[in-house]
Formats: C-alpha cells, structure tokens, sequence
C-alpha cells in the first residue's frame, strides 16, 4: 500500500530525476536576507544605474518605479534594498505592501517601526495599533498604598489598541530615533499601490506630499494605468525619478532562466550561455521556446517555468523536450483559466480574443461587439485588462491603438474544438 511517505519520497525523486533538489521558480517576493535574490535577478542594468546614481546624493529622493503587471516591479524593488543592506549598512531599509484602508503615514509608520526591533517606542507604537511584537509592552501605573510612608504600589496592564491620532507627526519622531543609528538615511519602500483602488491612492497621495518630502528616501510602484497614470501627469513635481519598467529581451529572458536553473541544480552550477547543460534540465531549444512564451514577463515567467518542471517531474522525465515542454504549457494554459475564474462575459471576451489573435480599437467589429454584449471597444478594455491581470493576455506596444493578443500558449482540447480544430 503506498502511503503519504510514500508519495512525498516519490515527488521529491522525481525532481532530483530533473537534476534540480527543488522547482526554484516563485511568484512570492523573495526574503531581503536570502543571497537566493541576488543569484537570480537578471537584467534591468540601465534602470539600477538611474535608481543608484541618485543614491550618491545626500539630498533625500522620492522615487516612483511604474510598469504594467507582471513586469517585475516587486523584485526590482527588493533588488535594490538588497544591494543597498550591503552597501549601506549604516543605512536603513524598510519595504512593505500597502494595507487597504490605511494612510501613507501610517503605513511608513508600520514599515519603520518593523525595522527596529530594539527601540522601545518603535515597538509601542506597533503594539498600540495590534501589530505583534516581539515581547509584551505594558503600559505602567502608580497607586498610592494605604501607608502613605512606605510610598505607592505599580500595576501594568496591556496598553490600547488605537489608531495613531498624527500618524505624520508619530512618523516623524521615529525618523529621527532612526537616524540616530543609521546617519546614512532611512529608505522606506512602499509596493503595491495598484492593488488599491486608484481614487483613494490618488487621495492618499495628495496627503502624503508633505510626508514625502521629509527625512527619508520613499519608493513606490504602480502600475501606469489609472492611479499612476494621474500621478505621472498631475504630480510631475513630486517625483524625483519615475522609472518605467518594460518587458525583458529574449537574451535577458534566457540569461534569468539560466540564474534560476543554477539556484537550484545539482552538482552543476553552469552560467555560461553557450554551454548547453546551463539550462538543463531544459535543451537549448526548449529553453528558447520557453522563454519566447514568456514574453519577458517575470511573473508569466515564474507561473509558466513552475507548471512546466511540475509537468515533466510528473511524467518522470529526465529532461525537458519539445513533446514534455508541450504538455507542460498545455498544462499552464489550463492552470492559468483555471485560477482567473472569469465571468462569463470575460470568458467570452477570452474566447474572441483566441479567435481574432488581437484585438483594438481598429481591428474590432460591431459584430464583435454584439457578440461579447457591448457597445464600444472601451468597454471592453476593462475586461481586456482584467485578463492580462491574470496572465491570459497581453498588451501589445502600439502607438496608435490599445491592442491585445493571447498568451501564445497551446489551447486546450476544449478551446482546440472551439478555434475551428478538428
């Protein structure tokens, strides 16, 4: 009878089959301390040498990192506090994803107390809003005793859970606690603005342009629709860099699956790309393929490379040919439908889409339209948009017109039929 043990020993065998002790590709930020990061980034020479430059100043810096999603904007970020924890370590660096339904203020706030785990009134004021820390703060009282003599009698009890009532002002104190240990500045990283809804980050932008103009360095990013749109138009003053970020080239796309390979591989720690065994368990022109499929979209990247070593350890495959390659992006294909979880009237946005190959404001019929239930292609940009948000389309680089085109992923039996196969 094979058990769970069983099963795991199996799973594991049939990665190391692959060469690899683990499947190394992630879509989750990876840890500031890991040296895994550092192996792995690839590319983006041009934007770090823009970010850096700026970093030989003593004047502090705001700085918006902007690109459409997917592309990467996270593992910059994280790259560049990496690089500047061993650089500057007289320097502190604090990053941090936006909470919904908190200020700028507080969540800067958030992010530099974290970092200093032994300052006391750091750790108060995380305590006082509910956030774990690391020991119990108390908050202490005097009670006189009933002998006046021999003096009075403390108690402690567990401070309020509150709000911060100047999250700026709280903000600006611990600032100065920090630069008392860090001479170098303090950097606080804020991600993920475009997971917010864009008026209220537009708002919160608004309040923040006097706290972003004070004591430390402040990184943002977004994405350059809706709330950064507005803020690359209507807040040119506040930025002191805004750094775009684009799709990778395919010789960058193969350099980065070659660093995420040799993170993982067994007894082979290959780099050069004229060396063939640097993308095993892929073959050159597997690894070519792949990459080609990616678009030089990171995450794309990550979801497709995770599938794919999935699907041929499955298939207990020693390396990845064109036929385990196949199977495994049909695989994705399906992984990817899967996990969207479209309304119908996406679905068949998805589906016109397969059938047209692009779709814009140029190419669309009426009949098109009528026949996914709009009226104009604005309508149906949103939707559009929405399935690029989860890896089903992708916006081509037109100037004259919005255009999108599906994932060149091969369809599934289902979406085969539907296309006209046979």
């Amino acid at each position: 009878m094979t058990t769970a043990d069983d099963i795991f020993d199996q799973s594991s065998s049939n990665i190391q089959r692959l060469g690899l002790k683990e499947i190394p590709f992630t879509e989750s930020p990876i840890d500031l301390r890991s040296e895994t990061l550092q192996r792995i980034f690839t590319g983006r020479q041009n934007e770090l040498r823009q970010m850096f430059n700026l970093f030989q100043s003593r004047e502090r810096r705001r700085i918006l990192v902007y690109g459409r999603l997917g592309i990467g904007k996270s593992a910059f970020l994280l790259e560049v506090l990496s690089v500047l924890r061993r650089k500057r370590p007289k320097m502190l660096t604090t990053y941090i994803s936006l909470p919904a339904n908190l200020d700028l203020a507080t969540t800067a706030l958030i992010a530099v107390a974290r970092a200093m785990p032994d300052d006391n009134w750091a750790q108060s004021q995380l305590y006082q809003m509910g956030i774990p820390t690391e020991q119990a703060l108390k908050e202490r009282s005097t009670k006189a005793s009933a002998n006046m003599v021999f003096g009075a009698e403390l108690s402690e009890k567990d401070l309020p859970i509150t709000k911060p009532q100047y999250p700026t002002v709280s903000l600006e104190t611990l600032l100065e606690r920090a630069q008392e240990k860090y001479p170098e500045g303090v950097v606080i990283a804020i991600d993920d603005l475009d997971k917010q809804n864009p008026s209220v980050v537009r708002q919160l932008m608004h309040d923040a342009q006097g706290m972003l103009k004070g004591r430390a360095w402040f990184l943002l990013t977004g994405h350059p629709m809706g709330m950064t749109g507005d803020l690359l138009t209507s807040e040119r003053g506040l930025f002191d860099l805004q750094l775009k970020l684009e799709e990778l080239d395919l010789p960058t796309t193969y350099q980065m699956l070659i660093n995420y390979l040799s993170s993982a591989r067994i007894n082979n720690n290959c780099t050069d790309p004229k060396d063939p065994r640097c993308v095993l368990p892929f073959l050159p022109e597997t690894a070519k393929r792949f990459c080609e499929v990616s678009l030089g979209k990171p995450r794309l990247f990550n979801r497709l490379g995770n599938t794919v070593l999935s699907t041929a350890a499955d298939l207990q495959a020693k390396v990845i040919t064109p036929d385990v390659l196949e199977q495994g992006l049909r695989a994705a294909a399906l992984t990817l439908h899967q996990q969207a979880a479209l309304t119908v009237q996406e679905e068949r946005v998805r589906v016109l889409l397969l059938q047209r190959g692009t779709l814009s404001d140029d190419t669309i019929t009426m009949d098109d339209l009528e026949q996914i239930g709009f009226r104009s292609f604005s309508d149906a940009y949103l939707i559009l948009e929405r399935l690029e948000e989860a890896d089903l389309a992708h916006q081509l680089n037109q100037d004259a017109a919005k255009a999108f085109a599906p994932i060149p992923l091969p369809p599934s039996d289902d979406e085969f039929l539907s296309l006209g196969g046979s």
